[in-house]
């Protein structure tokens, strides 16, 4: 309950916000649709009034009827203009906020939903809402005619109107109960969703070994996914047998009121004009009732989407205030020391398993020193660099920067000192390069990586990057060199590369980017060339041990000479 009441909380000051700049336009497209609906049950008055009427038509009938009709239809038409004009940019503010909440988001929880889950939010609850925003002007216009219908039958017969209370009373409640049933559905279905895109993913990355082995492809396509589709559409038959049902009761329920109001005037007995009134009134209303009923489904869907997006912006304790500032270049270029003291990082147990823990981990990182991470798979290597370069705050222990301990408002700026190729890097079509340094330090790297011949730097981006995996992975090596930041993290860059790269990259790279000055952070399992670096620390199961220094790099023929 508390959840469900901090989410509400939430929705309601999103609601502010993005109606906040529109608000004249949003509070003058409301207040139009709703007097075209007041319009509109004040026509239908004015219709039984003349039916009713003796001796002709009452006086100034036509005028007043006309204006009514052109209030109505011409508000009908300045609301909704009104509204798909706010609704448009209702909308790309909330893609735009989406896509600042997986921007903000903490790198831990982006990666606990997964990708799948991200695309999910991106493809689909942008849309849902979307979808929602584009429904508000009819849904204006509708509730204020129901409202109209309702007072002119408030003003007809107190009696009959309570009668009517009382059968539309009974008939939203029927519909409140099939309708709360409908969201637990609905919620099914966003999940199914999600695994649906997750195989899809699968279809499209895991291409190449579908192709190879049928066994796994067949139950791919005839397992997961054909079960995941087949949930999905057994989900939308029971969520629209709901809904329908509960259109059903709305109907009964209008109905039967009609039956009670005929009821009544056969024991009580009513003027005709009355109950003529009521019944045109009560017939008329089964129109903006049905619209309000097809929107339910889809106000459902959207506070499912709603909820999923501010998953998001769960850990708002982690947020950092700067991320989207603009960007302002380092005081300095250089940095002395990097310091971890006492840091650890704890996952959290996966379905009854244990939870890893790396450290606590002491351990500084100088000026101009090459580092090596060395250790089985899942030691905590990666955990590591990612504690290094601050996109994991350190759950315990305190991590500083020239000897000034990183916070959250100074950690995005800490990470600028940071070029990173992470084992399952992103490779970006353009550069982002230091004012001053040119194309032709591009051109250099280029040649010397063996891809001038392939590839040019043009307009600040790469002419291709449709590459042989190994070929990207230098693209990305020469991409995080041009970024000029003092400390060059590098996970397991070598392990694609033939051996002649991959003893270029040890025994000459390494020690030029030395030379410059650089800081360079490892992770290898090439123990032949553990040499080149100037210390190796050993990770096994999240705890680090130091192994003595390096020795300087193989005196082989240099590609780069001299810095």
């Amino acid at each position: 309950m508390a959840e469900t009441n901090t989410r509400l909380g939430r929705l309601g000051q999103d609601a502010v916000r993005l109606l906040r700049p529109l608000w004249p336009l949003v509070a003058g497209s409301s207040a139009i649709g709703a007097a075209s609906g007041l319009a509109t049950a004040a026509v239908l008055a004015k219709v039984n009034t003349a039916i009713h009427a003796e001796g002709g038509l009452p006086e100034n009938f036509l005028p007043i009827f006309l204006g009514l009709v052109v209030l109505g239809v011409g508000g009908s038409l300045v609301s909704g203009l009104g509204s798909s004009l706010a609704g448009g940019r209702i909308n790309a503010t909330l893609n735009r906020d989406l896509a600042d909440l997986i921007l903000t988001a903490p790198l831990s929880r982006i990666e606990r939903l997964g990708r799948h889950r991200v695309l999910a939010s991106l493809n689909e609850d942008a849309g849902t809402l979307s979808r929602v925003i584009g429904l508000l002007s009819g849904l204006i216009i509708q509730i204020g005619v129901l409202t109209g219908c309702l007072a002119y039958l408030l003003t007809l017969s107190p009696p009959l109107f309570a009668i009517t209370a009382i059968g539309f009373g009974l008939g939203s409640y029927g519909e409140a109960v099939l309708r709360r049933r409908a969201m637990v559905h609905f919620r099914t279905r966003r999940t199914l969703v999600e695994t649906q895109q997750k195989h899809y993913q699968t279809l499209t990355e895991g291409c190449r070994e579908l192709r190879l082995n049928k066994v796994r492809r067949l139950r791919v396509r005839n397992e997961a996914l054909a079960g995941c589709i087949e949930s999905l559409r057994r989900n939308a038959w029971t969520t629209q047998t709901l809904f329908e049902f509960s259109y059903l009761i709305k109907k009964l329920a209008l109905f039967a009121t009609i039956a009670a109001i005929i009821a009544y005037k056969a024991l009580v007995g009513i003027d005709n004009a009355v109950l003529s009134g009521f019944v045109l009134v009560l017939l008329y209303v089964e129109t903006p009732v049905s619209y309000i009923l097809a929107c339910l489904p889809e106000i459902g869907r959207a506070q499912v989407a709603y909820g999923r997006i501010a998953e998001f912006s769960a850990d708002r304790d982690m947020a950092e205030p700067d991320l989207l500032t603009p960007a302002i270049p380092p005081a300095s270029t250089g940095i002395d020391t990097i310091e971890l003291r006492g840091v650890s990082h704890t996952f959290p147990s996966v379905d009854g398993g244990p939870a890893f823990t790396l450290g606590p981990v002491d351990l500084t990182l100088r000026r101009g020193e090459i580092l090596f991470i060395v250790g089985e798979n899942g030691s905590g290597k990666t955990t590591l660099i990612k504690l290094i370069l601050g996109l994991y705050p350190p759950q315990t222990g305190t991590l500083l920067l020239d000897g000034v301990p990183v916070t959250g408002e100074t950690r995005d700026a800490y990470r600028q000192h940071f070029s990173a190729v992470f084992f399952d890097y992103t490779l970006f079509d353009d550069l982002v390069m230091p004012a001053g340094l040119g194309a032709r330090a591009g051109d250099a790297y280029l040649e010397k990586l063996d891809l001038a011949h392939k590839v040019a730097i043009r307009d600040g981006a790469f002419s291709t990057t449709d590459l042989s995996a190994g070929q990207r992975k230098r693209l990305a090596l020469i991409q995080a060199s041009l970024e000029g930041r003092p400390v060059l993290v590098l996970d397991e860059w070598a392990a694609e590369q033939d051996p002649t790269f991959r003893r270029l990259f040890y025994a000459d790279l390494l020690p030029a980017l030395k030379r410059e000055g650089r800081t360079l952070v490892v992770i290898s399992h090439d123990d032949r060339y553990f040499d080149a670096a100037d210390r190796v620390i050993h990770l096994d199961d999240g705890r680090m041990t130091e192994a003595p220094g390096g020795v300087p790099a193989r005196a082989e023929p240099s590609y780069f000479g001299s810095a």
